[in-house]
């Protein structure tokens, strides 16, 4: 969670760490983002169980079932992980359009690491009476300015396809990190299909 604080507020030496330890995309995926994922998850879903979801504008607050909560937490966190991980295979299709020459485990550390200030975010979402989607927004605007010099450092892409390639990667983030947040709330809500 430290590293996640450090990309938001010192991006540049934080991915030069990042991109100089040169990690596995299994180290990253076990000793970072899965227990980052899992403990963000747990605590949103504590905090819908103790103190319950704001539904509407009239501070009209639901207690959720502790199998709600479950159900809720268990969506949040495939889709965020399922986000993830299908988000850098995307990514490295993406670079490879690009002619720039990437690997999986290095599009996998871009996703990982760009993701962290969204999974900060379901710890805001925990707070009762947090509208959940000014949460997601704080997240993705967050992870733009992380993954600005995340793509640089840790892709390596010449200087004209860096920015194209900082964009494609921000929809990536956004859109799929949407798509798997209002799949969740619709979890919650029980309206999903299942």
């Amino acid at each position: 969670m430290l590293t996640a604080l450090q990309l938001i507020f010192s991006p540049f030496r934080a991915w030069e760490k990042i991109a100089l330890a040169r990690k596995r995309a299994v180290w990253i995926l076990c000793v970072y983002l899965l227990p980052l994922l899992a403990v963000a998850v747990a605590a949103e879903g504590y905090a819908l169980v103790r103190w319950g979801e704001k539904r509407n504008e009239l501070d009209f607050v639901i207690k959720v079932s502790i199998s709600g909560a479950t159900r809720y937490a268990l969506a949040q966190f495939l889709f965020l992980f399922g986000s993830i991980v299908i988000g850098a295979k995307c990514l490295q299709w993406v670079t490879h359009s690009f002619q720039v020459a990437s690997d999986f485990t290095q599009c996998f550390c871009l996703m990982a690491y760009g993701f962290s200030p969204l999974l900060l975010a379901r710890f805001l979402d925990a707070v009762p009476g947090m509208n959940t989607w000014a949460c997601w927004a704080l997240g993705a605007l967050l992870s733009s300015s992380v993954l600005y010099h995340g793509v640089a450092l840790v892709l390596r892409p010449e200087q004209t396809k860096g920015f194209g390639m900082y964009l494609v990667s921000l929809l990536i983030v956004a859109f799929s990190s949407l798509l798997s947040h209002f799949m969740a709330v619709t979890v919650l809500r029980g309206k999903a299909w299942y």
